[in-house]
């Protein structure tokens, strides 16, 4: 068993007892259909739609545990993601909340080659979030450090509409580990409603990588359902 598997039992087991000892507080699952997966500015599916969903449970006490998988194509025959996540997140005030995560990323057909760990802060200061994310082998066994920032607004469009605002800047610790470069920047601005008993967003996303169709600016349509 590979130590990434030892770290996340442990994590797991912790959580949960962790967790026995108050009452839960919300169970929720979700499902979403999406034009396509786009994870930080990148097509995980080569421009293609996606089919995802997960399972979260939180408690009184600010722990919580999720999973979420979703179909992907990276051109090598990798066609599931699966994520498995805990953390803890509390409010400083009415207005400022803390989360501290960590998230397991799991590729099933492709052994632990491409699994991958995430360990995360998040900051919510109303309308604005900022994440600071640490990973010591970034995309698998062998892969480098790296450091994700990201800055998230949104903000209301009266009764029935949002504006979302997305700003990530990405950082490798090895040359030409983004194609050409070591480190690059993705965006996204898009409008949120809901609709039909659906929650619907349109986007417009991108990144500034060179020679990387997977990159292009695009818009991504999503429909999704929380239970």
């Amino acid at each position: 068993m590979s130590i990434s598997k030892i770290a996340l039992g442990g994590l797991v087991v912790t959580m949960m007892a962790a967790s026995s000892l108050t009452t839960a507080q919300e169970f929720e699952a979700n499902v979403a259909l999406t034009s396509d997966y786009t994870f930080r500015g990148v097509s995980q599916t080569d421009e293609k739609p996606a089919i995802q969903g997960g399972f979260d449970l939180g408690f009184d006490s600010g722990f919580y545990l999720g999973t979420w998988s979703s179909n992907v194509n990276f051109g090598d025959g990798t066609s599931q993601e699966l994520d498995l996540y805990a953390g803890y997140a509390f409010d400083i005030n009415d207005s400022f909340s803390l989360d501290f995560g960590a998230v397991y990323f799991i590729y099933p057909n492709e052994g632990d080659a491409l699994n991958y760990w995430e360990f995360m802060v998040n900051a919510s200061i109303g309308d604005l979030g900022l994440g600071l994310v640490y990973s010591p082998e970034y995309f698998g066994d062998g892969g480098p450090d790296a450091f994700i920032l990201s800055a998230d607004y949104s903000f209301a469009l009266g009764e029935n509409f949002g504006l979302d605002f997305h700003l990530g800047y990405s950082d490798a610790d090895e040359d030409n580990f983004f194609g050409t470069d070591n480190s690059y920047v993705d965006y996204s601005v898009g409008v949120s409603t809901s609709f039909m008993a659906l929650d619907w967003s349109l986007a417009w996303v991108g990144a500034d990588l060179d020679d990387c169709d997977a990159c292009d600016d695009r818009a991504v349509l999503t429909a999704s359902k929380s239970f």
